[in-house]
């Protein structure tokens, strides 16, 4: 009985506290995000025959689109996103991934941020020997760009980011390995609060 009555207590101490902190002044505004974002990317992939010391590097440029959603507070903010790129090269090319950013509020129209990204790259392409060839791997990197307040519910952020890949692919003797995606984007990004 008297343990019944402790795990009621502290239920009750537990409910009332997040009930209160509901009222309290120093609750933080936090935010629902959607975002849409286009942009102009640059892959590097180096061609390896067995056998031949010499590799060849090709750089692939191309523009790509994307959709985000996330949540943010003070000076964080979270993004779920998916992106395509327009690889001509490839026959598809897309990603999926998260992205944290901290947010350094200098100024009440805009703030700078830097953050880390992850995710899965997809791709699929044919190679000159007619082979066709899927890579699907993680990748890790960084962001960094401004965030400009248009109004209180809209953003407009510009950025870069760079992704690491280090995938590779082998087939018949030969590996294409794909190394780092650089990328420079903008996003349109609305904000709302869940009731």
């Amino acid at each position: 009985m008297k343990n019944t009555l402790k795990k009621v207590f502290i239920v009750s101490a537990l409910i009332s506290s997040l009930v209160a902190s509901d009222t309290s002044e120093y609750l933080v505004d936090t935010y629902s995000l959607v975002g849409l974002e286009g942009g102009y990317s640059s892959l590097d992939v180096e061609r390896q025959t067995a056998g031949i010391a010499i590799s060849a590097t090709k750089q692939h440029n191309f523009g790509h689109g994307g959709f985000k959603i996330g949540a943010q507070g003070e000076n964080y903010r979270l993004f779920l996103s998916g992106r395509y790129y327009n690889a001509k090269d490839f026959d598809y090319m897309t990603t999926m991934g998260a992205e944290l950013q901290y947010m350094f509020n200098f100024s009440s129209f805009s703030n700078f941020f830097l953050g880390v990204n992850t995710g899965l790259a997809n791709i699929r392409f044919v190679d000159d020997s007619s082979i066709s060839r899927t890579i699907s791997d993680t990748y890790v990197g960084a962001d960094a760009g401004f965030n400009f307040h248009l109004a209180k519910s809209v953003d407009f952020e510009i950025g870069a980011r760079v992704m690491n890949m280090q995938a590779e692919n082998t087939i018949s003797g030969v590996t294409y390995t794909f190394d780092n995606m650089l990328s420079g984007y903008a996003s349109i990004i609305f904000k709302y609060k869940m009731d």
